[in-house]
């Protein structure tokens, strides 16, 4: 019974150490971290492109919104477009057209308004308005309306 005792003493003692995070050795841990750090950093990368992408498309759709808006604002004035910025303005907030008037996702104060360009006096057709969004470094653009589009 003695020496069965003592062999299970000497096993305890000669198995090494459970190893936990003491156990861990310093290159090994910085390892995990570059690599956590490594994964987290193109996840934030994704998804900033990610949210970039959807603004972009929004405000096209806005856009393009105004665009089939203004089509019916020609129809029910007798085949006239707004006149100017101002006149457009109010087309943007008129509950008949816009249940909220449409803004730039970027456009985090709401205090923009897509911009309107209309010479009737050079092409009083529907191929030249252009809208432009109000957010210059957005990188949104604008879009021309063509006879195609309507």
């Amino acid at each position: 019974m003695e020496m069965l005792l003592a062999s299970r003493v000497k096993r305890v003692r000669d198995r090494p150490a459970d190893r936990g995070l003491a156990g861990w050795t310093v290159p090994e841990l910085l390892a995990v971290i570059l690599v956590l750090a490594v994964v987290v950093l193109i996840g934030a990368l994704s998804l900033g492109r990610g949210k970039a992408t959807a603004d972009e498309l929004a405000c096209q759709d806005n856009m393009r919104a105004i665009h089939s808006a203004l089509q019916i604002y020609w129809t029910k004035n007798d085949r006239t477009y707004p006149a100017d910025q101002a006149a457009f303005e109010q087309l943007l907030q008129d509950p008949q057209y816009f249940p909220n008037e449409p803004r730039c996702p970027q456009d985090e104060e709401r205090s923009f308004h897509y911009q309107y360009q209309y010479d009737p006096a050079t092409d009083p057709g529907p191929e030249g308005i252009t809208i432009t969004c109000p957010i210059s470094e957005s990188g949104h653009g604008s879009i021309p309306t063509a006879a195609g589009d309507w």
